[in-house]
C-alpha cells in the first residue's frame, strides 16, 4: 500500500500504552482550528495535553505525532458500549478542518483518500473491525461535534471501511417507539443513559447529515433502527 507517513512533527503528550494487543478502535476528529499550522502546533505543545496519533491535512499530507504503541490524548471523557475512556484502546486521526467555531466546511477529496489508505493499514494491522470506526461525537455526544455533518461516513461505508444500513426497515409493530429508539441507540454504543438528546443528534450528525432537523420521529426511528441492525449484523461476525 502506497503510504507516506511523515514524523517531522512529534507531541509530547502521551503516556504507555499497556500493550498493542488492546487497540480495537479508531476515532476520527476534526481538528477545529483556523490553520493546520496552529493545529499541529497545539497538538505538539506539551502545555495543551492533547495529541493525536495520525493527522491529514487538507492536500493529503500524513503526519504521525504519536507512535502506535503510546497513548495519544484525543478522547477525553467518552463511553462507547460498556467501554469509558477509550484513549487507551483506540488510535485518533485528525483531519485539518476549521470546525463549526472557524467557518466549518467540506472536507477535501485528498484528505479522504489519504485517510481510507490510513484506516485499511490500520484494519489490517490491528484487526479493527468497522464498527469500531467512530466520530469524536459518538463517543463524547455531550461535548463534541467533530467530525461533524459533512463528513462522508457514506463514502467510507461503500469501501467496507465502515457502516451504513443497506437498506431502511421496517420497523416490529410490537415495540413500543420510545423503547424502541432509546435501545437501538443504547446497542449501537451511545452512552444514552448520560446524554440521551446529546445522542440523537450526534446520530443525526453522522446518519441524517442532510436532515439534522428531522422531526418526522418514525423517520428517524427507522433509521437508528436500520443502523442498530446494521451494527449487530457486523458483531455477530467476529
Amino acid at each position: 500500500m502506497n503510504l507516506t507517513i511523515s514524523k517531522n512533527y512529534k507531541s509530547p503528550n502521551y503516556s504507555l500504552r499497556k500493550s498493542l494487543n488492546i487497540i480495537d478502535t479508531i476515532i476520527l476528529h476534526y481538528t477545529g482550528m483556523d490553520s493546520a499550522k496552529s493545529a499541529l502546533s497545539h497538538l505538539c505543545n506539551e502545555k495543551s495535553r492533547v495529541s493525536t496519533h495520525y493527522f491529514i491535512n487538507e492536500k493529503g499530507k500524513l503526519w504521525q505525532l504519536v507512535e502506535d504503541d503510546k497513548v495519544a490524548w484525543h478522547a477525553g471523557v467518552s463511553k462507547w458500549l460498556d467501554r469509558k475512556n477509550l484513549n487507551e484502546t483506540s488510535i485518533g486521526i485528525e483531519l485539518v478542518n476549521p470546525g463549526h467555531e472557524h467557518g466549518y466546511k467540506e472536507f477535501t477529496f485528498e484528505q479522504y483518500e489519504i485517510l481510507e489508505k490510513l484506516i485499511k493499514y490500520l484494519i489490517n494491522k490491528y484487526d479493527i473491525k468497522i464498527d469500531r470506526i467512530l466520530g469524536h461525537s459518538d463517543i463524547a455526544p455531550s461535548r463534541k461535534l467533530d467530525p461533524g455533518e459533512k463528513f462522508n461516513w457514506q463514502r467510507l461505508a461503500k469501501k467496507n471501511l465502515s457502516i451504513w444500513p443497506e437498506n431502511i426497515l421496517n420497523l416490529p409493530v410490537a415495540e413500543d417507539p420510545d423503547e424502541l429508539l432509546y435501545n437501538s441507540l443504547l446497542n449501537i454504543g451511545y452512552d444514552v443513559k448520560s446524554y440521551y438528546e446529546d445522542s440523537i443528534f450526534a446520530f443525526k450528525r453522522r446518519f441524517t447529515p442532510n436532515n439534522l432537523l428531522i422531526n418526522n420521529r418514525n423517520d428517524l426511528l427507522k433509521m437508528v433502527y436500520s443502523v442498530y441492525k446494521e451494527f449487530s449484523k457486523i458483531r455477530s461476525s467476529y
